[in-house]
């Protein structure tokens, strides 16, 4: 069992193939097409290019309304639209493939540093919010969670507004430390967080108009002796940070790079794997693009016992299928299927700037219900319909080329076909038993005897409504759950 994060070598035993390739979109995005799956990067070649394309990606451009005050909206029907019209901006990123690897990058750092919207309630902070963490998604952690602080959806949110030396309120200063920076009773106090508080007071922001000016109050800064981490002195906002990474540096690194294993390769850590990263962490001044990639470079990452072995949450389930199906590539859906996509991972437990708690979505097992795992077959074969079937069925076509693209235009074998789009669509090939259901699905309704005397072949004219029903099946199947 290889336990190393020395840079995978592709070899007769462990290929560089198809399988891996999906691996790595699966996990740092949310899947490709098959036209994007090219061999002609080696492993590390092609980790470097698509971080780097992260690196290089403008900052996201403000909406007409990003820095808007309450009374600047003409009404209240504006503001909840414009509010709804940015929950499914998300989404609809997501779906495309040059915004999909930042997108799913910034869905952890949301996960990680929650605030949510119904909390904060206000449009122009939810837009600080997103910008803060998409300019931040390889960047450098420490400065990430210096701003994250005097960010104001999350002054409101963890009451840092409420923070005063007269009433010092710890909400802030206890998540810093348990989820933000160390994790739960990792190398702090209670003491440490009532002194913690105190050193943050005076940050302010105006909750209530929603303006996004954020200021210091030096007359509600708490200006005398704490005592942080055995260490005393007349402490502030930027010496707290500087203590926590200073003085607590293997407990941040280690518990952050736990959280990025336990996102892009399986739940259960590998101690030693994380120190190694962590230790990368540290040397790195706290970036954390040297982190991902060693990580998903590493022959760790593709051994085989993590392809296919993490359960997607609903957006991942979601989105995934619309990659695959190359809608997105060939804008195949609207504004009225992206709002469906909205409305399926909400239902299905997933609302983005709403997570579930301070704590986020635990991730992983807990996505799985008997509830929410027949609403996943019902949510993403309708979608499946809607965007195979959308605009007079302009999907159908480039259904009909992925087949012809996995097999060749020769090949007639129902069989044979099907189970190439099962091994593209799950990452795996079907089981004898799985196959023969499958192909059936396939087949349809066509006659028997056109797959025997070549009346049938892919340019027959129900191709994509055969493709669409194997579909319906393999949604339902376990590994579709899985990435």
């Amino acid at each position: 069992m290889v336990n190393t994060l020395q840079p995978f070598i592709p070899s007769e035993e462990k290929p560089w193939d198809h399988r891996r390739v999906q691996h790595l979109y699966q996990r740092l995005g949310y899947g490709t097409h098959f036209d994007a799956l090219s061999l002609d990067l080696s492993p590390s070649d092609l980790v470097d290019q698509l971080i780097d394309g992260v690196l290089q990606m403008p900052a996201p451009e403000p909406p007409y309304w990003a820095f808007w005050t309450n009374e600047e909206y003409p009404d209240e029907d504006t503001y909840f639209e414009v509010k709804d019209q940015f929950f499914r901006q998300w989404l609809a990123e997501a779906a495309t493939p040059e915004l999909a690897i930042r997108n799913k990058l910034a869905l952890f750092w949301h996960n990680h540093f929650v605030a949510e919207e119904e909390v904060y309630g206000c449009n122009a902070f939810m837009w600080s919010y997103y910008y803060l963490i998409h300019t931040n998604v390889l960047g450098n952690f420490r400065s990430l969670v210096e701003e994250m602080g005097k960010n104001p959806a999350m002054l409101v949110y963890l009451n840092g507004n409420q923070n005063v030396a007269e009433e010092p309120n710890e909400n802030y200063a206890r998540e810093l430390m348990e989820l933000f920076t160390m994790g739960e009773n990792n190398g702090y106090t209670q003491d440490d967080i009532v002194e913690v508080a105190r050193a943050l007071t005076g940050w302010r922001v105006e909750m209530y108009a929603c303006d996004t000016t954020v200021s210091f109050d030096a007359s509600l800064f708490d200006n005398s002796s704490k005592t942080i981490f055995n260490q005393a002195g007349n402490f502030g906002y930027d010496d707290v940070h500087e203590l926590i990474f200073f003085a607590k540096a293997t407990e941040v690194s280690e518990f952050i790079c736990g959280k990025l294993y336990r996102f892009f390769v399986y739940d259960e850590i590998d101690t030693a794997i994380v120190q190694e990263m962590a230790a990368t962490f540290r040397d790195n001044n706290w970036d954390i693009a040297p982190v991902l990639r060693q990580l998903l470079k590493s022959e760790h990452f593709f051994e085989d016992r993590f392809i296919g072995a993490r359960i997607k949450s609903p957006i991942e389930c979601l989105i995934s299928l619309i990659h695959k199906m190359g809608a997105a590539a060939n804008e195949n859906y609207d504004n009225g299927t992206v709002g469906y996509l909205t409305y399926g991972a909400s239902e299905l437990g997933q609302e983005v700037f709403n997570p579930v708690d301070v704590a986020g979505w635990q991730e992983h097992r807990t996505w799985l219900t008997e509830n929410t795992l027949t609403a996943r077959w019902g949510i993403a074969t309708d979608i499946m319909y809607t965007v195979v079937y959308h605009n007079d069925g302009n999907l159908r076509e480039p259904l009909r080329a992925l087949a012809i693209s996995l097999t060749d235009t020769s090949e007639n074998d129902p069989e044979v076909i099907t189970q190439a789009l099962a091994t593209y669509f799950l990452n795996r090939p079907l089981p004898p038993d799985q196959l023969a259901v499958a192909t059936l699905y396939f087949k349809g309704e066509i006659p028997e005897n056109y797959f025997e005397d070549g009346t049938w072949t892919l340019y027959y004219g129900e191709v994509p409504e055969q493709i669409a029903n194997l579909l319906t099946y393999l949604i339902r199947l376990p590994e579709w759950q899985l990435c």
